[in-house]
């Protein structure tokens, strides 16, 4: 539908421009039309760098960290394994701030900040420069109505909601994190809590079960990274039952469509707790599933410790191994994080 609506309007362009070069000469239509296309081209730029820097002093206020930002064709990369910004080339007229915020506390409102900034700049600067246009004279094909317009544009293409994009975005379009529905804030959340994870806390410390139950999908719907955070979370703060329940229905929902890690983790998380239950014949179902998805060869291993522990084996060398490996990988903060509650059932921590 959008192929055929482009060629459509590229179409009715061209025939109007066809009609016009033989009533005005093609070559004064051509420059015309070169012009206004460059002026257009940079009034977005220009109102594409100002909405996205108001979304960036935005997070920077609101406790975000930024991770990168991407302005057309140049984008800053701001996670390196050294502190030093990276800058890139692309061939993009698109862009957006990459940021996490630092814990839960307040999201909906620092969300809502963060979100509104840039629509806000972009619908001032606009109204702005049509009060200058309106009082000129200037025809809307001037570089200032060209430059009124391309605001617009940008304002309506910024309010626009995930469904009328050609990639709907997990986060949320600016209208979205506005409105803040249930899957768009699950994912803020999520992410707010992994943030925090990387700066060191513990996931009952980040994510509140009570203050956050109500962002869990439907038990029937498609399974959400915040299941999986809630669960470790329930873990970590003693409440087993409620996520023993929630991980059986995650088990039971997972399937090719899911994301690979999230299939991997889900199945990791309930195959230690079926093992620490006396379940280890559902643990070792879950060890296969796990195998099958994950390529890193001590992952495995704090699994393999609790199915050992529970048949009454020796759980210290697969435990030995998974450590090796944690210590020199790259997510060691993470994975460390994540296993809390099951390391302290082991009696390693």
């Amino acid at each position: 539908m959008r192929r055929v609506l482009f060629i459509v309007t590229l179409g009715a362009v061209a025939s109007r421009l066809y009609v016009l070069g033989q009533e005005k000469g093609f070559e004064l239509v051509a420059r015309a039309t070169v012009l206004i296309t460059a002026t257009a081209l940079g009034a977005w730029l220009l109102h594409l760098v100002l909405h996205e820097v108001a979304h960036w002093v935005a997070a920077v206020s609101q406790d975000f960290v930024i991770r990168g930002v991407m302005l057309g064709p140049l984008a800053f990369d701001f996670v390196t394994k050294k502190p030093r910004t990276v800058v890139s080339l692309r061939a993009s007229l698109s862009g957006g701030v990459n940021s996490l915020p630092r814990g839960a506390d307040g999201l909906r409102t620092r969300l809502r900040v963060v979100a509104g900034a840039g629509p806000a700049m972009t619908l001032l600067v606009t109204l702005l420069s049509w009060r200058a246009w309106a009082t000129s004279g200037e025809s809307i094909a001037s570089m200032l109505g060209v430059f009124v317009a391309m605001g617009a544009l940008t304002f309506v293409t910024a309010m626009l909601p995930g469904a009328l994009l050609p990639t709907r975005p997990e986060s949320g379009t600016d209208l979205e994190q506005l409105i803040q529905p249930r899957a768009v804030l699950a994912h803020w959340v999520n992410a707010a809590a992994v943030q925090r994870l990387f700066e060191g806390a513990r996931v009952s410390q980040v994510l509140d079960r009570e203050a956050w139950r109500w962002v869990l999908p439907p038990l029937d719907g498609a399974v959400e990274p915040i299941e999986l955070g809630w669960c470790i979370s329930c873990l970590d703060g003693g409440a087993v039952n409620e996520a023993r329940v929630r991980l059986r229905t995650m088990a039971e929902r997972l399937d090719e469509s899911s994301p690979e890690w999230l299939r991997t983790d889900a199945f990791n998380q309930l195959g230690c707790l079926s093992a620490f239950d006396g379940d280890v014949a559902l643990a070792k179902t879950c060890l296969e599933r796990v195998r099958e998805t994950q390529s890193i060869e001590w992952y495995c291993e704090l699994l393999v410790a609790c199915v050992a522990r529970a048949e009454g084996g020796d759980a210290a060398a697969p435990l030995a191994r998974w450590y090796a490996g944690v210590e020199v990988h790259p997510t060691k903060i993470i994975a460390l994080a994540g296993n809390e509650w099951i390391l302290a059932r082991l009696g390693t921590t």
